[in-house]
């Protein structure tokens, strides 16, 4: 097991290098994620899916694990927001440190894990978590990273029809439909059609270990581990809210491979989608990047020792 997340990391490592080395600069890495978030991860969704024999047994597992994922992001939050107001963070940016405490990366680093660890069923439920994830960053992550702010909208219909219509519209959820509507359907894609999405989704494994990496070339690690709310934070993200997931999820009456979703799921460092949305919203995007920069170093041995776990109580 320890092999397969060997090569993870070390693609990370690669991006890391290559970083530093000046071969990847700010324009090429955002080339890059738009390449992998807008392109090849859809392709990789919309292969994968057709090609399964969806019962409906396992469509309703699906739509369970989009249902509690759900409900445990917006849970997650709850106790981040407590946990802010206990450690007293500054009202200035305890937004987005709530904001990076409660959001998994279960794209970037989600599907290729799922994917990697527990097949194409993996990556399916996966895509459950993360339509969930799409979800909650376009209505309660919005609307807390607007907290500070002095004049703030209310809901109005308008807005509600627009941030579904922008969800809607994510890549990762389009291709998740086109690829249910086939795999429902029987329809199968023409034999060049989908070894062209084969190949492409390929690629979007390796390349967004080698993205993360080169996101990290940014920081400065010493400084970063000095600041204790960074600290506190990352270990919020990668050790108690997982467990707090564990605790909920082992005692569900639901399929283990839905238990294995939501608790993987919680499990992933701070997603690289919470500094963007911060910079968008003129919040403190460094502080979700530092985050973002030291939950994603930790999780080099968090997420292989949660594999193992589940594993040894999930899934024997």
């Amino acid at each position: 097991m320890y092999g397969r997340f060997l090569v993870l990391f070390a693609l990370m490592a690669t991006g890391y290098i290559l970083a530093k080395k000046k071969v990847f600069d700010s324009n090429s890495t955002h080339a890059i994620n738009k390449f992998i978030v807008y392109f090849a991860y859809p392709c990789l969704v919309v292969q994968k899916i057709s090609a399964l024999e969806m019962e409906k047994s396992t469509f309703a597992n699906f739509i369970i694990t989009l249902v509690l994922s759900t409900l445990l992001l917006y849970l997650g939050y709850g106790i981040s927001y407590l946990y802010g107001k206990a450690r007293k963070f500054p009202r200035e940016n305890a937004n987005v440190a709530e904001f990076s405490m409660a959001s998994p990366n279960d794209g970037f680093m989600g599907f290729p894990v799922a994917l990697l660890f527990f097949g194409d069923m993996g990556l399916l439920f996966m895509l459950a978590h993360n339509s969930a994830l799409n979800l909650y960053f376009f209505t309660l992550g919005i609307s807390m990273l607007k907290r500070n702010k002095e004049e703030k909208q209310g809901i109005t219909i308008g807005g509600m029809v627009k941030a579904v219509a922008k969800l809607i519209m994510n890549p990762n959820i389009l291709a998740l439909i086109v690829g249910l509507v086939l795999c429902g359907s029987g329809i199968k894609l023409p034999t060049p059609l989908n070894d062209y999405f084969l190949y492409i989704g390929n690629v979007a494994t390796p390349m967004a270990m080698i993205y993360i990496g080169t996101s990290l070339a940014k920081s400065n690690f010493i400084e970063i581990i000095k600041d204790k709310r960074i600290v506190e934070c990352s270990l919020m993200k990668l050790i108690w809210l997982p467990l707090i997931t564990y605790g909920i999820m082992v005692f569900m009456p639901v399929n283990n491979l839905i238990k294995i979703t939501c608790i993987l799921g919680s499990c992933f460092p701070t997603a690289a989608t919470v500094p963007m949305l911060a910079e968008q919203e003129q919040q403190d995007s460094r502080l979700g990047s530092e985050i973002l920069f030291l939950s994603t170093v930790f999780s080099a041995v968090t997420i292989p020792l949660a594999i193992q776990l589940i594993n040894m109580f999930i899934t024997n």
